[in-house]
């Protein structure tokens, strides 16, 4: 839960740029769509859902570990926190902050690659027909589930254009396979979150 009213102790004021936030970072955060937007990080008993610019996403995949100290210049916006930049922590500060009772988070050790669940892409057909055909009850029927279940982090919903099946829908497209369905039920559209790519 992301809390803007009450402060951790571990972050300082930076005057006229928000503010400097400590702590372990927790994972990434999607946009509804399955976008990468920005980061989780425990602070103290806090929690920040931090929304990255552009340039810094890559950084969640690329040099990031949950459980990793780092430090975040961000500062508060409606109900969410906006970062300016991110740099690792160091070693004293570590130290520091994990005599505060901060939980460390134990890394998730990766499967093996022949085991890891390979990225899935569910494009919903969001136009025309489909669209009155119930498209938007499917997207969000397959959003939540997704959202609520941690095992298919792998999977995205995406809603997408005409698939030029208009008298067949609603329509979906699953990617990386690139297979159009038709005449999709909420049923049909839970069992492929457990198929394979």
């Amino acid at each position: 839960m992301t809390q803007t009213q009450s402060l951790s102790p571990t972050a300082k004021l930076v005057p006229s740029a928000g503010q400097v936030l400590k702590g372990q970072y927790q994972g990434a955060f999607r946009s509804s769509k399955g976008k990468l937007k920005g980061l989780r990080l425990q602070a103290g008993t806090t929690e920040y859902t931090i929304k990255l610019p552009k340039y810094l996403r890559p950084i969640l995949v690329r040099e990031l570990e949950p459980g990793d100290f780092i430090q975040v210049w961000a500062y508060p916006e409606d109900d969410i926190w906006r970062s300016v930049n991110i740099l690792p922590l160091p070693e004293v500060e570590i130290a520091a902050l994990k005599t505060q009772n901060l939980q460390p988070v134990t890394p998730v050790e990766p499967l093996p690659r022949d085991q890891a669940p390979q990225p899935l892409c569910i494009e919903v057909c969001s136009k025309g027909k489909c669209h009155k055909q119930g498209s938007r009850q499917l997207w969000s029927l397959l959003q939540a589930e997704v959202e609520a279940n941690p095992d298919l982090g792998h999977v995205s919903i995406k809603a997408t254009g005409c698939l030029k099946a208009c008298k067949h829908g609603p329509n979906l497209r699953v990617q990386p396979r690139g297979k159009v369905l038709n005449r999709v039920t909420s049923d049909h559209a839970l069992a492929l979150l457990k198929q394979k790519p």
